[in-house]
């Protein structure tokens, strides 16, 4: 089993999905678009494919070139039906590629730990529970793309996660646990100051849902593959 992951940002990578790749003995391997990479190999190689975060908007292409890239390996992925994990940016780019708006949120960011609702089920999304405390941190949201459907939404914002086919796209970080959140609060103290967030009760809570969302992460993943 293969896993491409495309990042933007090096703190900002695949988190808990890397323990969990280690555990099942899947490979996995790091495409650093911004640093200019490009696949060497076929796309069909992966099992896989997971587009990570990122500060740059799924609409500012022209000022990020390497989104234009991005946007044809989705496609590309898509036609060749390998299964596709959109997360936060990743999941504003697939709701792009499919058709659909992707904008400034008019509720204001989201930082932090907030509920979303299970709206519909999915066999991917079987384990999940009704509710769920998940990791949040975007300005922008997307409508839903047609012939997808809405599994997770939120008090905020509508659209917190879907499935289309083989890909699925969740704005949330599932990804991130207390390892990842120490990186974070560490390189981005400064702005979580400036917007009145308290760092330690991010790291307490990631500690305390870690073992869930790993749990929940873990599940997804192999539906995904086995799909």
């Amino acid at each position: 089993m293969k896993v491409l992951a495309v990042r933007h940002v090096k703190i900002e990578d695949l988190g808990m999905m890397e323990d969990i790749f280690k555990e099942k003995n899947w490979s996995f391997e790091y495409l650093d678009t911004p640093e200019g990479e490009r696949l060497e190999r076929p796309v069909e190689e992966y099992s896989l494919v997971v587009l990570l975060g990122g500060y740059m908007g799924a609409y500012e292409e022209e000022k990020y070139p390497f989104l234009k890239y991005e946007f044809q390996l989705i496609e590309e992925t898509l036609k060749k039906e390998i299964p596709f994990l959109g997360i936060c940016l990743g999941s504003q780019m697939l709701a792009r590629v499919l058709g659909a708006n992707v904008y400034r949120g008019k509720n204001g960011e989201e930082i932090g730990w907030f509920f979303v609702e299970k709206v519909s089920d999915d066999d991917l999304f079987e384990e999940f529970p009704d509710r769920l405390l998940v990791f949040q941190w975007h300005g922008d949201t997307f409508d839903l793309p047609d012939g997808a459907t809405r599994v997770f939404t939120s008090e905020r914002y509508e659209n917190q996660g879907f499935v289309y086919e083989k890909a699925v796209g969740l704005q949330f970080h599932i990804e991130v646990g207390a390892r990842t959140m120490k990186r974070w609060i560490e390189t981005y103290r400064k702005e979580l100051e400036e917007k009145r967030i308290d760092p330690g009760v991010l790291l307490e809570t990631a500690e305390k849902e870690e073992k869930n969302l790993k749990h929940l992460l873990r599940s997804l993943l192999e539906r995904m593959v086995k799909g």
